[in-house]
């Protein structure tokens, strides 16, 4: 009995040597799956919260949204069907995201890459074109910052070195992540804004071009500059036509009293405005 208890004791010292050591040799690597998983939900959150809160100016996004499925549960689109299936199409959309890492390479740069490319997907970018200008600039700019700060928390430790990524590049097959969503057809947004209506969403893969392309939309900027750039034209037709040609009449008119104003036998000769001063130099080598 005794010796059972200390091969026992033995077994599970080893036991419990060896379960540290597994999870450290897998622990980065889940770790940072679940990190990129995360930043994923976090970005598709943020898209998501900023559109709808565009959408609606008296409701807001709910906090608590931060997970795919909880997002597929929600139903605060005040009876807007075809919004509602918008939201829902992005949603399945975006989640297909996360089987971009984990396969092939698991590496810091793959990791920053492929976090990346869901900025310029043709999805992403249909889905905020309801936005203003400046709104999309500053949401892409904080999704930007949200992957910096994903890419902090990377466990390097395991990266290969940058000479044999170079050489095994090319063997690593590319993700299945071909996101094709339904076509569907959405409505203006419930409360009366000025803002485009959301048309249909075009396929990840597809040839056609991007909606953003196809109307440029200027803000007030671009109206001042134009509006600053026709009063200096006004304003420089107006020196040439009005203020110059009186300037002139004027300096004319001044010197014609000054010339008034000399006494007779000290008053020079007028002459016409075009014509050369009469030559002389014969006269003054005469001596008579």
């Amino acid at each position: 009995m005794r010796l059972f208890r200390l091969f026992f004791s033995l077994f599970f010292l080893l036991v419990a040597s060896l379960g540290p050591l597994h999870a450290q040799v897998e622990a980065p690597a889940a770790a940072n799956k679940r990190l990129f998983d995360r930043t994923v939900d976090e970005l598709n959150f943020r898209t998501m919260e900023t559109v709808y809160d565009k959408s609606f100016t008296r409701n807001k996004f709910p906090v608590t949204l931060r997970s795919h499925k909880a997002r597929k549960e929600f139903d605060g689109f005040s009876g807007n069907a075809n919004l509602k299936k918008l939201f829902l199409n992005y949603n399945d959309v975006s989640e297909r995201f996360k089987n971009r890492f984990g396969k092939g390479r698991t590496d810091l740069a793959e990791f920053e890459k492929q976090l990346n490319t869901l900025l310029i997907d043709k999805n992403f970018e249909f889905f905020i074109r309801v936005l203003p200008r400046d709104e999309r600039v500053a949401l892409i700019r904080s999704l930007q910052r949200s992957i910096k700060q994903a890419s902090a928390q990377f466990n390097a430790s395991e990266d290969p070195n940058p000479e044999d990524v170079a050489v095994d590049e090319a063997a690593v097959p590319p993700a299945d992540i071909d996101a094709i969503p339904s076509t569907t057809t959405v409505a203006e947004d419930p409360t009366p804004q000025p803002e485009p209506e959301v048309g249909t969403l075009r396929p990840a893969g597809g040839p056609t071009v991007r909606p953003v392309d196809v109307s440029v939309h200027h803000d007030w900027v671009d109206y001042l500059a134009l509006l600053l750039s026709a009063i200096s034209t006004l304003l420089l037709f107006h020196i040439i036509a009005n203020v110059l040609p009186d300037l002139r009449a004027r300096l004319d008119g001044l010197a014609e009293e000054l010339e008034e104003r000399q006494p007779n036998g000290t008053r020079p000769n007028k002459r016409a405005a075009n014509s050369l001063p009469q030559d002389r130099y014969g006269d003054e080598d005469d001596p008579e």
